[in-house]
């Protein structure tokens, strides 16, 4: 067992404190933004809220935002008991801490009416997707989730990892905010629920997914630039000596024996540096095949995701 030493006490404190804004964040999405527009999120926070909607037919002892805490947990037990079962470690003690969170918040929040937006439903989707999408990403990056399809998600992987989980949870997301919303139509109809909650409610999926994405990769996310060159020798000096970091020539087999000797120099570099690499490719080989990818997560270094330094 890994002794536990102050230093360990105060990453352990501040990740669960991190766990904690995830579950307010994903227990205020649905309270102050979702809930008053009748929106259904994906999944099991919008199962929850469908299951709810049903529910508030047949008990009228208490509101639907008190009863949707309640549901909320409920349908979560069975999955963080799998969770218990399968994955175990820290992301299992992490998500049943969100899921505990979330609830307690559903509870304590419709003591504050005042706080749901009921002005219009396109700004309720993009701030709940920007809230739901910081939430997921400050989950994922702390090892927890926020319980629901991102448990079973896990729970696969362990057993298929050939499978692309990303599409099967977007499919189940897709599949609960349709039938969600058609369940809030058939039974709000008469309060004005039509086919448009369909259409903000999948809006809010996609959004929410993309807006995880974002911030996973951030704003400065790295570019691998691919440069094609005869020039190697002099560009890959200019690189170390202009942007402080290494890169690496790659030999090209000629496809004549007349072709001139060139190299690939592979580098990686921020996003707000390309413009840099751009100019000091064209000043030093104007003629250089050059093709650039995307780099979502350095993981040897993480910290080179986020720094930005050229000379």
């Amino acid at each position: 067992m890994k002794k536990l030493t102050a230093k360990n006490f105060l990453i352990k404190l501040k990740e669960y404190v991190w766990m904690t804004v995830a579950g307010i964040l994903n227990a205020i999405t649905l309270y102050t933004f979702l809930n008053p527009s009748r929106l259904i999120a994906g999944g099991f926070s919008g199962l929850s809220s469908a299951i709810t909607y049903i529910l508030e037919l047949f008990i009228k002892t208490f509101s639907y935002d008190q009863m949707m805490s309640a549901v909320y947990f409920v349908i979560n037990i069975p999955l963080l008991i799998c969770s218990i079962v399968f994955l175990r470690g820290d992301f299992t003690v992490k998500t049943i801490y969100a899921t505990v969170v979330c609830t307690g918040a559903l509870a304590i929040l419709p003591y504050f009416p005042d706080f749901q937006f009921t002005e219009s439903p396109i700004i309720a989707v993009i701030f709940a997707a920007v809230l739901i999408g910081f939430s997921m990403y400050i989950a994922s990056e702390y090892n927890g989730s926020n319980g629901g399809t991102e448990i079973i998600a896990r729970i696969v992987a362990k057993f298929h990892p050939e499978i692309d989980l990303s599409k099967v949870i977007m499919t189940a997301n897709f599949l609960i905010a349709v039938l969600g919303s058609v369940i809030v139509i058939v039974i709000q109809h008469e309060n004005g629920a039509n086919g448009t909650i369909v259409m903000y409610s999948l809006t809010y999926v996609v959004l929410g997914s993309t807006f995880m994405g974002m911030f996973k990769r951030g704003f400065n996310h790295p570019q691998k630039f691919m440069i094609v060159t005869t020039e190697y020798e002099q560009l890959a000096a200019d690189i170390t000596n202009y942007f402080k970091r290494g890169c690496s020539c790659l030999d090209v087999s000629p496809n004549s024996p007349d072709a001139p000797g060139r190299k690939i120099v592979m580098v990686v570099v921020q996003y707000r540096q390309r413009i840099h690499l751009k100019q000091l490719i064209a000043a030093r080989d104007p003629h250089a095949f050059v093709f650039v990818k995307d780099v979502y997560d350095v993981f040897s270094r993480p910290t080179f995701n986020r720094s930005y330094k050229v000379k």
